[in-house]
């Protein structure tokens, strides 16, 4: 459907590679790690757990297993607030999908969020806010989705502390 070959490589008679252009789906499942299974069992207990560093201190959300400041381990897991400043964000109009670019019925806020207590930031919506009341260093609590499974979608958004 929709494929066509665009080219044909003989590697000396061992074996033909055909070339086609077209979408590929692959269902896979993979293990992410230690630090980050700790991460998504955190959102499964609506929680956010963040790793350390042993030698500046740092803290990590989402987590790391080294600090990229000094390159210690980071291998002490902390349990962080549900609430965070806006560090930077975006509005647009529009919503983007795999398969193009809609109009949006409402405007679409994504933000740099960082959690108290981390010193690194997460992108994430913004929601129950009007766009022109979002400013860079507005306090923010987490909204969590409603049906959780220890997955990022389980953060629905972060809204103004206080409504929006």
């Amino acid at each position: 459907m929709g494929e066509k070959t665009i080219s044909k490589i003989n590697l000396e008679d061992e074996q033909d590679i055909y070339v086609k252009r077209g979408m590929v789906r692959a269902e896979f499942n993979f293990w992410v790690g230690l630090v980050m299974d700790k991460f998504y069992d955190g959102l499964q207990n609506k929680q956010f757990i963040g790793t350390k560093c042993s030698k500046c201190g740092k803290v990590f959300l989402p987590p790391r297993n080294r600090c990229g400041d000094c390159f210690a381990k980071a291998e002490e897991f902390v349990e962080l607030p549900e609430t965070g400043v806006v560090k930077n964000f975006t509005v647009s109009n529009y919503n983007v999908t795999e398969r193009r670019i809609r109009k949006a019925k409402e405007p679409n806020m994504v933000g740099l969020i960082q959690i108290d207590g981390a010193d690194t930031a997460m992108v994430a919506p913004i929601i129950n806010a009007n766009p022109d009341d979002l400013i860079e260093g507005m306090k923010v609590k987490v909204v969590w989705a409603k049906n959780i499974k220890g997955h990022p979608n389980d953060i629905a958004g972060f809204e103004p502390v206080g409504g929006g």
